[in-house]
């Protein structure tokens, strides 16, 4: 690096070669100009450290991330919205949940309020951990502030159906359309999918039918989960007509 006569790398300079390192995956680089920065006149900031605590967490090093998040601390430097969320995202990417509200909890602790985005990425990790209980309560914290959104609210009906609770899933869809949330195929899945679990193939149908009406077009896995609804049920001929209507489609 440059670093001769008055030619002396600046925050600027360190902050865009410590990103470039972290969108390569070189985290080990980055860490290396870390400290190099701590040696030098010209420390570490909060937006250095996040970049490399956000490329850690999705490189799954989460420990690494961890301490890297308590030496900022003590340093005195005060971690933000997107230091939480990039944790929270990434011991929740390792089905960490606890850890997860915790890091929640500290956050809001501190006031400092988190973004829709925390909230989904908590909200589908409890789900898929079973945890639908817990997730809601943080679906109600979000709405005492923020809206939930389009992945929140498909977190959580995934949660339901996983239960086999899909009068909640469906409670949680009609909630969406009437806030005028977007409702796309992914929720519509999503519940088809609860349905043909509880082989309950005509509400699911009746959804696909909604769907269509509403202009969306049905993906594989819609239509995947239909077929082979309809052979959980013994409609065979019902999921031949089908498997041959998603051939015409393409």
């Amino acid at each position: 690096m440059i670093a001769g006569g008055n030619c002396q790398p600046n925050m600027v300079t360190y902050s865009t070669i410590i990103r470039g390192f972290c969108m390569k995956v070189n985290n080990s680089a980055a860490i290396q100009l870390l400290r190099k920065m701590d040696e030098g006149p010209c420390k570490p900031n909060l937006v250095v450290y996040n970049t490399i605590i956000d490329s850690l967490c999705k490189d799954t090093l989460v420990d690494d991330a961890l301490n890297l998040f308590s030496e900022m601390m003590c340093k005195g430097i005060a971690p933000n919205v997107i230091t939480y969320t990039s944790l929270i995202h990434g011991v929740c990417k390792l089905g960490k949940w606890k850890e997860a509200t915790r890091l929640l909890n500290e956050m809001v602790s501190k006031n400092i309020f988190p973004d829709v985005f925390t909230f989904s990425v908590l909200v589908d990790t409890l789900c898929k951990e079973g945890m639908v209980v817990e997730a809601e309560g943080v679906v109600e914290m979000i709405q005492r502030d923020i809206d939930p959104n389009a992945v929140t609210y498909t977190s959580l009906m995934d949660g339901y159906c996983l239960r086999g609770e899909i009068g909640k899933a469906q409670n949680v869809f009609e909630l969406m359309l009437s806030k005028g949330e977007v409702v796309n195929v992914v929720c519509y899945n999503t519940l088809i999918n609860g349905y043909c679990k509880l082989k309950n193939i005509d509400e699911a149908m009746m959804l696909f039918l909604d769907m269509s009406h509403k202009g969306l077009v049905a993906n594989t896995i819609t239509y995947n989960t239909l077929v082979d609804g309809f052979c959980k049920v013994g409609r065979i001929d019902d999921a031949q007509k089908l498997f041959s209507e998603m051939q015409a489609c393409g």
